[in-house]
């Protein structure tokens, strides 16, 4: 008899599923209650359930979605459907992306902590003082295939660590004012605009300033402006004259 109950309960335990380590991070969602019990695990031996595609750049898992910096590029978005201070909450962010929209003007209230900033192919019409306002720690400012025909009086002086400026590809008819101020601005693209003149305090400000970082790219091709007219001492804050690019008007 005693023999007969032992081989039952050990045929018990061979029909039994083998042991199967489960770590804290399973506990934890039991403690979220989130619905989820040991039965309604993903089973790989069947279909994967249907749901919703993980977004571009990001990191999913489970119900959190880990998106670093805004990219809202390609959207039918319009200068109406984005709110002032709509990124103010986001203290950390350095990156903004809203190219190939319908945008008219640069989004007011953008995070201090903004990097980089990239507002092509919208239909932004000009830059103002109050579109940069703030954004002291700005390093790269990409405005290129607009309808930009002027930059705003002051407007740069709300951007002090910017170190490249794209606005090639639009209809300004002037090199924009505050280029020769700016401390730190390297790098400027000019190319594909209206621009006829170029003044010899356009890029650098009088005699030699030590304070101010030499250009490693300006490109003024594409423009209207007679080139060998241009002095020679407009360019004398530039690091080498290859990093010059003129003449070629469309």
């Amino acid at each position: 008899m005693k023999a007969t109950i032992i081989l039952l309960l050990l045929a018990q335990l061979s029909w039994a599923g083998p042991f199967q380590q489960r770590g804290l991070f399973d506990f934890m969602l039991e403690d979220e209650a989130s619905g989820i019990g040991p039965d309604d695990r993903y089973d790989p031996g069947l279909e994967p359930p249907l749901g919703p595609v993980c977004p571009f750049r990001c990191q999913c898992h489970l119900r959190v979605v880990q998106c670093s910096d805004l990219e809202l590029g390609t959207n039918p978005l319009k200068s109406s459907g984005i709110e002032n201070g709509a990124f103010q909450g986001m203290k950390k962010l350095s990156y903004i992306r809203i190219a190939d929209t319908n945008i008219t003007s640069i989004p007011q209230g953008l995070p201090p902590s903004l990097t980089e900033l990239h507002l092509d192919g919208n239909k932004i019409s000009k830059v103002d003082a109050a579109g940069l306002k703030g954004l002291n720690n700005l390093a790269k400012l990409g405005l290129s295939f607009n309808s930009i025909s002027a930059v705003e009086n002051g407007s740069l002086a709300n951007t002090p660590h910017l170190r490249e400026l794209h606005l090639n590809n639009n209809k300004l008819t002037r090199v924009p004012p505050g280029l020769a101020e700016h401390k730190y601005i390297q790098v400027v693209y000019l190319h594909n605009n209206n621009i006829s003149v170029v003044g010899s305090s356009d890029f650098c400000p009088p005699g030699h300033n030590t304070k101010k970082a030499s250009y490693s790219g300006v490109s003024l091709f594409s423009n209207p402006v007679q080139y060998w007219e241009i002095q020679p001492s407009t360019f004398r804050c530039v690091y080498v004259r290859s990093a010059i690019q003129l003449g070629n008007y469309k």
